[in-house]
């Protein structure tokens, strides 16, 4: 994702590790020291308790040092003499900004290697001049703050010095009217020179802290030397499908919504996603029976126009997928891939033609029933309460066979027993549950039993633990860890390669503590590695389960159908 999704989203393997030579002048030392500063990549935060191991297999020794709270390390060793030696710019570089995306400021570093005058400036897409900072500056290595001015969106920065200039891209997560650029400033933090080597220590530098990718640096040092760190969580490392989100149905009652900027009402937004670290979001179509009485395709076309809306407003920062394939080159491409599905059949108004165009429109899975039961399945809240029973018609039947043979994930959340019995004998493709929970440990009708968990994994396909507390827990409140108790009981009873996430965000009222919003997936993530879960384990529930169905079921190559 990945986008500040990480690695993903701008190619970095592990963490981003910069050395950093400072100025040695004349020394004759029989100790040498060096020291860094370790942030999170993403954020940009100070990471404190970072273990760094130096080795120096030449000298003999192995020694550890941990990160302050201000994310700060320093060691001493012993080491020969030392040569004189200046670290200075050898020619005109600029690096990327840091952090990228941003919100609301930003770091911007150059080395100039002839003193002279230099013009830094920002323009918009559209190659209006946003701010500008003309400065006579001596060789060296500067630093320079962009605060955010203007919308949210994307940003070039040009710096040009004696005939040159370089140009790069940054983003900008939220608006602003009183930035701009900050007063340039020396900074000993950035070279582009290597230091010479006459007496030099090799060290090779781990960089260990809990959640965290691992990074190792091998480097060659005379004394005086500081390493900039950003290590990536193991979270932001991984592929995160969230099978369920309702943010569509939200905007159907109130059409101002955007994905953008940031907000504090609702559960999504595309800052928030990305902070989240979501890198494919399954976004869902639900047309409440109740409001939309016997109109309900057309409820759907409602909600598709939004969708595109959307997608058409944001397309640096989101993309609509349709395989698993695609949302991987869309994730590669610096932006979020967007799945569309559907909820309820009802939706389809007893029509394959609906249906087919659901398909032709992206639609790659189909929650077979909502609360309410269609003339051809029932629901599970309906056969709860005994208000309806049986399972599939011939209808349904169709239904299913024609799903598999568009390549359609077939959804049984909120499906009834007997129907759930009906689909896996008429379906050839494994098939999800997206947003449910284990009734072992919350006895919801809208949990599975566990002869239903052991159904779905035999077939293949994945159940989506769901973020409601009422599924959840029983009741209006609960925890990380109420969660984490329905995905244990799921991997104690099938295993791990049969759990996935389906938060069901904007389509529920209350939300777990620590799960408020999709920017709380890392949360998750960490508890589940503190609670005893391998990165391997991890990466399974986040994502690669899904992907197992998402690329059986539609990894062909989407072909447009034509309606009977």
């Amino acid at each position: 994702m990945n986008f500040i999704n990480s690695r993903r989203i701008f190619g970095l393997g592990g963490g981003a590790a910069i050395l950093c030579p400072l100025m040695v002048l004349n020394l004759n030392l029989a100790a040498f020291t060096v020291s860094g500063h370790v942030r999170d990549f993403v954020t940009g935060e100070n990471l404190s308790k970072v273990n760094v191991i130096l080795i120096s297999n030449e000298h003999a020794f192995r020694d550890t040092v941990t990160t302050n709270y201000q994310g700060d390390w320093e060691y001493t060793g012993q080491s020969m003499g030392l040569r004189e030696q200046q670290a200075l710019p050898c020619e005109f570089t600029v690096r990327q900004n840091f952090p990228n995306p941003f919100n609301p400021t930003t770091s911007i570093e150059f080395g100039i290697a002839t003193p002279g005058p230099v013009e830094i400036a920002v323009y918009n897409l559209l190659g209006q001049q946003i701010d500008v900072k003309k400065q006579r500056l001596d060789r060296g290595n500067y630093q320079v703050m962009w605060k955010s001015s203007g919308p949210a969106g994307v940003y070039f920065y040009t710096i040009r010095t004696k005939g040159k200039s370089i140009t790069r891209k940054m983003i900008q997560l939220d608006g602003g009217h009183s930035g701009g650029f900050s007063e340039i400033a020396y900074t000993s933090r950035h070279s582009v020179l290597p230091l010479a080597k006459p007496t030099s220590v090799s060290l090779t530098l781990i960089f260990n802290k809990f959640a965290y990718v691992g990074d190792t640096l091998k480097a060659d040092v005379n004394d005086g030397e500081h390493f900039e760190i950003a290590l990536e969580t193991i979270h932001n490392s991984l592929t995160l499908i969230d099978l369920h989100n309702d943010i569509l149905e939200q905007m159907l009652n109130d059409p101002t919504y955007h994905w953008m900027p940031e907000h504090s009402y609702h559960h999504t937004d595309i800052p928030r996603l990305i902070r989240g670290g979501v890198d494919v979001q399954f976004f869902v179509i639900w047309i409440n029976p109740n409001t939309y009485t016997d109109d309900y395709y057309q409820g759907a076309q409602a909600a598709l126009n939004l969708f595109h809306r959307e997608l058409d407003l944001y397309p640096n920062y989101i993309q609509q997928a349709r395989t698993f394939n695609e949302a991987i080159d869309i994730n590669n491409g610096d932006k979020i891939a967007a799945v569309m599905c559907v909820e309820g059949g009802h939706t389809i108004e007893n029509s394959v033609d609906n249906l087919i165009s659901l398909y032709n429109e992206g639609m790659r899975y189909l929650t077979i029933t909502w609360n309410n039961s269609t003339d051809w399945a029932v629901s599970a809240k309906d056969e709860y309460y005994g208000w309806r029973s049986g399972g599939l018609s011939d209808f349904g039947r169709e239904v299913i066979h024609t799903l598999d043979s568009l390549g359609v994930i077939i959804d049984v959340s909120h499906t009834g027993i007997e129907t759930i019995n009906d689909i896996l004998e008429t379906t050839v493709n494994p098939i999800i549950a997206s947003h449910s929970g284990a009734r072992a440990v919350t006895d919801h009708y809208r949990n599975l039993y566990d002869s239903q968990i052991e159904a779905i994994a035999d077939v293949g396909g994945v159940v989506g633990v769901v973020f409601y507390p009422y599924y959840v827990s029983g009741s209006r409140s609960a925890s990380i860890g109420q969660v984490i108790a329905h995905i244990d009981h799921i991997v104690n009873l099938v295993g791990v390669d049969y759990v996935a996430i389906g938060s069901d965000f904007d389509g529920i009222e209350v939300t777990v503590t620590g799960l408020e919003d999709v920017s709380k997936f890392p949360d998750l993530t960490y508890a589940l590695l503190e609670h005893g879960y391998t990165k391997e384990d991890v990466a399974k529930i986040l994502g690669q389960n899904f992907r197992r169905v998402f690329e059986q079921v539609c990894g062909k190559q989407p072909a447009r159908m034509v309606c009977r």
